[in-house]
């Protein structure tokens, strides 16, 4: 009654302000209402997993209804990102094109023995730039669509991966579905720069399916293709580096044995040791207050915030405040809350509903550092990879409501999250506009970042020479 409580006065608070605009009542004052959305998800989430203790038998399916599901999923993928396509480069983009018409076997051998000048060791998160650059030039449209391409296809992995935990496959669609359109996502797919969040995802998305195969039956082919995946994400972005506790997890879920999971920590070990040898510590951002790695500058109270409230306000409510929301957002919002209540209360699932949870918090550990929270959602592509075990929360959760009620709560939910997302693109093209104009002057004076999107934090003079079309490459 009390998590009830809870979700029930959040939800007003957040209503309140989406509806009214800002408000004082009493002591309380509500601007952006970061904290009541992050405990309205909390407690809605507490709710789903204490509800969840039936062990459903997973559904079958045959590869037909598969492929059609998941080709609906891309097509909703598509459709709702297709505004990406015509969104210029921004701020770090600007140096990766650069980088990418510059790629040579040189650079590679250097980038696999060196570590980046930024802190990080992502060798293989490059290749796709080189890629891009040797086929699509300096044609933005062309580098999004590689990213938009990428996602889509994360999508249906993540339908796939939550087929394998159970779900039905219409529960399985949706979460493929839920994943391609959250609100969290234009950072990570609009962004060039976060492309390495969207291999390090295919590749440890990829990996997980075959853990879960080889697991079935019993195939170390099956392991060394996994562990392959596992390499490749982990070269591609550190966050693929929570891959062995998530599938020492599968196990422990499926009551499988811990064996094979060794392997996957060893080759762990490996990688970071390498690292670690690059960077001569951990590598990462800089604390400037301490002078420290800021993952080894995490305090505990902004750790606890971080866990408990700022993982569950960007999934559950991604909206960038520097703008109002509209009123038909607005509206679908308190529809959403109510749904999500609803859900909450009536909702059955498989028992594996827990572990999938702890599955989002696992992905959280590389980044707690960086989940401090944004108004305006700066660095959201940091929970790209923990959105892909939201969306597989959510779908294992409605499909344990009885009767047709499921699919209105599935479609609630996709709307909600797909006007957010088209609310939060609208930020990205203005922004765009801005750069692009500002890049055309030869004098580009814009700031780092405007409404939360980065702007010219870095590549101005690189933005310079792509808009006179010129590079002075080495």
């Amino acid at each position: 009654m009390a998590l009830i409580g809870v979700a029930v006065v959040m939800a007003a608070l957040v209503a309140a302000r989406m509806l009214f605009g800002p408000f004082r009542f009493g002591p309380l004052s509500v601007t952006t209402p970061l904290n009541p959305e992050g405990f309205f998800g909390l407690a809605v989430t507490i709710l789903l997993c204490t509800g969840a203790a039936v062990d459903f038998p997973v559904s079958k399916s045959s590869r037909w209804s598969l492929m059609v599901v998941g080709l609906g999923v891309v097509v909703i993928g598509m459709i709702a990102l297709r505004r990406a396509l015509g969104i210029y480069f921004l701020s770090d983009d600007f140096i990766l094109v650069k980088i990418g018409e510059g790629w040579n076997t040189a650079a590679f051998r250097y980038s696999i023995t060196h570590g980046g000048g930024d802190g990080f060791f992502r060798p293989l998160g490059y290749a796709s730039f080189a890629l891009d650059a040797a086929w699509g030039g300096r044609n933005s449209q062309w580098w999004h669509a590689t990213s938009l391409a990428i996602h889509c296809a994360n999508a249906v992995l993540v339908l796939l991966a939550a087929k394998r935990l159970g779900a039905s496959v219409l529960a399985a669609g949706f979460a493929g579905a839920l994943f391609a359109v959250h609100g969290i996502h234009p950072e990570a797919v609009v962004w060039i720069a976060g492309r390495f969040d969207l291999v390090a995802a295919f590749f440890l998305l990829a990996g997980f399916l075959l853990f879960t195969i080889a697991t079935e039956h019993h195939s170390g082919r099956l392991h060394i293709a996994a562990l392959a995946c596992f390499a490749v994400a982990a070269l591609s972005k550190e966050s693929a580096f929570v891959f062995p506790l998530l599938v020492a997890g599968y196990a422990l879920a499926k009551r499988q044995p811990l064996k094979p999971a060794v392997w996957y920590f060893a080759l762990a070990a490996i990688l970071f040791a390498y690292r670690w040898s690059l960077f001569g510590g951990i590598g990462g951002y800089i604390n400037p207050s301490t002078g420290r790695p800021a993952a080894l500058s995490l305090g505990l109270g902004s750790t606890l915030k971080a866990v408990a409230v700022r993982v569950w306000t960007s999934l559950y409510f991604p909206l960038n405040w520097s703008g109002e929301a509209s009123l038909p957002l607005a509206l679908l919002a308190v529809a959403y809350m109510v749904a999500l209540t609803w859900l909450a209360l009536r909702s059955k699932s498989s028992s594996l509903l827990f572990p999938v949870a702890a599955g989002i918090l696992v992905s959280v550990i590389p980044v707690l550092s960086l989940l401090a929270g944004s108004p305006a959602l700066a660095g959201s592509r940091v929970l790209y990879l923990p959105s892909v075990w939201f969306a597989i929360f959510l779908a294992i959760a409605v499909d344990g409501v009885p009767g047709r009620a499921r699919y209105g709560l599935a479609t609630m939910v996709l709307l909600f999250q797909l006007a957010a997302l088209q609310h939060n693109l609208g930020f990205w093209e203005a922004a765009s506009a801005q750069v692009k104009a500002a890049c055309a002057t030869g004098s580009p004076s814009l700031p780092a970042s405007i409404d939360g999107v980065p702007a010219l934090a870095n590549g101005r003079q690189e933005c310079i020479e792509i808009a006179h079309n010129r590079f002075n490459l080495p």
